[in-house]
Order: structure tokens, then sequence, then C-alpha cells
């Protein structure tokens, strides 16, 4: 290489280096631990691995994620309750932070935190034997109205997928029966082993089991068609009130330092700016959908309003 060439090789790696630094938000503690509830694997946990990747690649902090999974979320959430407000603790979550605590498993609120943002939805599905004698929502109501006490839901009793399949049986007037079947691997196997007729599970998941011909989808659990299956019907498509994506949350400890929110804002729109973030999400079939903190607090507020109307 001669000396010319060197000198702008040099230039352009000063420039890009420059570039990078511009798009680095000042963030006023150096390290953060990321608390999720739940194990390594699942989708919150890729979730809060891609939101540690992009959060320090546009700050000047290193994001260590903490997966707490014991206690159903709670030993995360009296982690967070007790931890420092500076900023260097966070936690992500979704709706199962409304449940456990309508249900009385979880003694802390959503509103015992600062909430900060939103990141992805990851979609639900409505799914049941290919063979079943419905293929849509309202059919499948129609049928339990016909056949009261015949229809029976597997669920999570105590999670989100108790208020999706208390949702679904609202729709039928009480028709069904809910029973707790697990977590979604275990509702999948007592759904094939006809220990029940319908259950919740995640589009990514549902996908394989459609395209092996075991099972058919009745409606992805949304208003909204999911981008990565937008041939699959919607709940509002079929005329059925019910939309409950898991919607992952990022929260600071209750009362955290104002001046930190204000630099986790900027750090978050210089991540709603780059589009490797959303990329990456998408690769992960979760559907981004980030908003800040005052539009987070407005969205929760409507989340746990759905949660309590049909826990009511």
């Amino acid at each position: 290489m001669n000396l010319k060439s060197l000198r702008l090789t040099s230039l352009a790696l000063a420039a890009a280096a420059f570039a990078f630094a511009a798009q680095a938000a000042d963030y006023p503690v150096s390290s953060v631990r990321l608390l999720v509830p739940a194990n390594p694997g699942g989708s919150t946990d890729v979730n809060a691995r891609l939101f540690a990747e992009y959060f320090q690649r546009h700050s000047n902090a290193s994001v260590a994620v903490v997966n707490q999974a014991a206690g159903g979320g709670v030993v995360a959430a009296q982690t967070l309750a007790t931890g420092p407000k500076d900023g260097s603790m966070l936690y992500v979550w979704h709706a199962a932070l409304h449940t456990t605590n309508e249900f009385g498993q979880s003694p802390f609120p959503y509103t015992a935190f600062t909430p900060l943002a939103t990141t992805a939805d990851y979609n639900d599905v409505y799914a049941v034997r290919a063979d079943a004698p419905y293929s849509t929502v309202p059919e499948l109501v129609e049928y339990a109205r016909a056949n009261p006490g015949q229809v029976t839901v597997g669920s999570q009793l105590g999670g989100t997928t108790q208020i999706k399949g208390d949702a679904l049986n609202k729709a039928a007037d009480g028709a069904m029966r809910i029973v707790d079947a697990g977590g979604e691997s275990d509702r999948i196997t007592a759904l094939l082993g006809e220990q029940v007729d319908v259950i919740s599970m995640s589009v990514a998941n549902a996908k394989q089991y459609v395209e092996s011909g075991q099972m058919k989808v009745l409606a992805v659990i949304n208003k909204n068609p999911d981008p990565f299956v937008p041939e699959w019907p919607t709940t509002a498509s079929q005329g059925v009130d019910i939309s409950f994506p898991l919607v992952f949350t990022i929260y600071g400890p209750g009362e955290m330092d104002p001046q930190a929110v204000e630099a986790f804002k900027a750090v978050l729109e210089e991540m709603k700016a780059d589009p490797e973030y959303a990329e990456a999400l998408e690769k992960a079939s979760q559907v981004p959908s980030i908003r800040g903190p005052e539009e987070t607090a407005e969205f929760l507020k409507e989340e746990l309003e759905f949660v309590q109307s049909l826990i009511d």
C-alpha cells in the first residue's frame, strides 16, 4: 500500500470511528445489569440479549444479562425493587408482570417500577388439531356454545396464557373449560395427545406444526396481522375483540433517577434509528415495537385494564 492509499484508509477509519462515537449516547453508568425473569433460550431471553447488544452499541455502557427465573419472575422483580436507581439495573418482562400480581403470585404491580420502553411484540395463536371440526374462532365459539363443557382450553394458570384462554371462553359465554396444561411444550403435547382441544402458542412454534399437518391455526391473537405469516387471519379480522401479543417491556426501579431516564431515552432513540436492531428482532420472529417511557406508561395502563377486565 502506498503512502497516499494509507492516508486515505486512515482518514476513512477515523471518519467511521467519529461517526460511531457520534451515535453513542452518554449513559451515567459504565455497566448495566439487565434482569430476565426467565431461563436462557426462550423468547424473553432472546429479546433481552438483543436489547443488551444494541444498547452497548449505542451507549458507553456494557450490559450483562442476568437470568433470574425463580419464583415465576418474583425474584427478579425483588432484585429490581431493591436495586440502585442510577440506571445500572434494568428489567425486561411482559404482561406476566400483571398476571402474577393480579392472581396474587407476586406483590409487585408494574407501577412499582419505572416504565422505560417496549421493544417488540411476540405473537401467539389459537391452535387446534388438524382434524378439529372448526377452523375459525367464530366456528369454535359456536361449537362450544352448542356443546357446553366439551371444549377444553389448555393454559398455564396464573400466566398470560390463562388470560388468552379466559378471553376465548368469555367470547363463548363461558361454555369452555380452562385447565392447567403447563408451559408451551407441555401444552403442545397435551393438544396432540387429545388431552385438550385448544391452546395458545407462539407463531414461531405453530408454523412447524401447521406445515407438518398436525395442527391448524384459528387466528393470530392480535388486531394486526403477523408479518411472518400474513396469510393467517387475526382475531380482529374474524370480528373477535381479543388482541393480546406478548410485548417485551423494559423497566427501571421505582423512582429511578430522572437524569438516568433521560439518558436511557437518548440511547433508545439511537437504537430505534438503527435498522440492524429491527432486522435482528425480526430474525428472532419478533415484531419491532419501540415506545419511549411516556408511551410505554400509557400502553401498560391499557394492557393492565385488559387483563383486569377478564379476571373480573
